[in-house]
């Protein structure tokens, strides 16, 4: 049975969590049973005849730049990365006061910096540099500004990734198909439920 501990979704900048949580938040409203693959014709007698699987999808750094009125890089011009750090910590607070059921989608420095795990079931999107760069264009890759520097960007991913798997209680090769990774981490929440 499905609890209601939020699903943390933590990695690098475009290691893919923003477009896992959105399908995970989809497969939650597609079914009653989000832990049946979409191909699977019977549902899983364990979870069958439960009814809560409401979960809804939340992006800590469009909400916080919604709290904010301007985009982070703005925020982080004007008053520096350690008041955007304090933003991310009140984001958890709030989190961990004020919400259950929900997908949260992290910026890729909030479990560097905060405790992530406090808000739920941690998932860690592990991903190699050179496929996140495959799967950015040059657009999406101006709109990040750590992308500007590459061999920087390269090295802050590396000086990461430990503190990453430390903070999950699970990691996931992001560079699977998005089904695929979806289909996983709904099959670990539910045995750890």
């Amino acid at each position: 049975m499905l609890d209601s501990a939020n699903i943390v979704l933590i990695g690098f900048m475009g290691s893919g969590k923003s477009s896992v949580a959105k399908n995970l938040g989809k497969r939650y409203s597609q079914s009653q049973n989000p832990s049946q693959n979409l191909s699977q014709k019977t549902p899983r007698k364990d979870t069958a005849q439960n009814p809560k699987f409401t979960r809804f999808v939340l992006d800590s750094d469009e909400m916080i730049s919604k709290n904010l009125g301007m985009s982070i890089s703005q925020y982080f011009k004007r008053r520096g990365e350690e008041a955007f750090r304090l933003r991310e910590a009140e984001f958890i607070a709030w989190v961990c006061s004020s919400v259950k059921n929900a997908i949260i989608s992290t910026g890729g420095g909030m479990p560097i910096f905060n405790d992530v795990k406090q808000m739920g079931f941690v998932v860690y999107l592990e991903i190699g540099f050179d496929e996140i760069l495959s799967r950015l264009d040059s657009i999406q890759r101006t709109k990040r500004p750590l992308f500007r520097d590459l061999k920087k960007a390269r090295e802050i991913l590396l000086y990461r990734k430990d503190i990453y798997k430390n903070a999950a209680d699970l990691v996931i090769d992001a560079s699977k198909p998005l089904e695929s990774i979806t289909q996983e981490i709904l099959n670990h929440h539910l045995i750890k439920a």
